[in-house]
């Protein structure tokens, strides 16, 4: 059995990565520099055979900019995807699981208060209805019911931490901080 995402981890393994590819359009943009100007010093070349250079130059250099990004978008993804599959794992696809898993939501969706939502996960738990009390469980989660969530972590560790962990990347790379970094690290460089 593979051993699962912690929130930690995640983190960790995202912010680690993230760096690595903005250091890596940080060195592209920094060869740009370079190169330009060698190209404006090169007392060789006619103004006409440095102003193609240079178009030449930036097309390459916004081409590799647009890898990396695509390279970085493609790991998250993949990262997601990873969380994804370990927190749901291999569920039956048959019709009768189908439903379950969606009627246990839609039950807890109707939860109201953090002490609704805690009797019934106690109540799932107890019953072994694992759908329920995930389903309780990331509600809890979802809406910051602090006692629902440690007590859903308590029954569910392994679990509740990959969803956790979910939560992190998903937030993290929805928020504007992170957004902006990625404009000014894939930014064609400036003039």
């Amino acid at each position: 059995m593979a051993i699962k995402h912690t929130p930690l981890s995640a983190q960790n393994e995202l912010t680690g990565k993230v760096e690595g590819f903005h250091a890596r359009a940080n060195a592209t943009r920094e060869a740009y520099y370079a190169k330009r100007e060698e190209i404006l010093r090169d007392d060789r070349l006619s103004d006409t055979a440095k102003v193609a250079d240079l178009a030449e130059l930036t097309t390459a250099t916004n081409t590799q900019l647009q890898s990396i990004k695509g390279e970085q978008q493609a790991y998250v993804s993949g990262l997601i995807a990873t969380l994804t599959k370990e927190l749901y794992g291999n569920q039956p696809t048959d019709a009768n699981s189908i439903m379950l898993r969606r009627d246990a939501r839609e039950r807890a969706r109707k939860i109201e208060t953090q002490r609704e939502a805690l009797e019934a996960l106690r109540d799932a738990v107890n019953s072994g209805d694992e759908s329920m009390a995930h389903a309780i469980g990331t509600r809890g989660r979802d809406n910051v019911w602090l006692n629902v969530a440690d007590a859903w972590k308590e029954a569910f560790p392994s679990t509740a931490g990959v969803a956790e962990a979910l939560h992190y990347v998903e937030g993290y790379t929805s928020d504007g901080a992170y957004n902006l970094a990625n404009s000014m690290a894939y930014a064609s460089p400036a003039e």
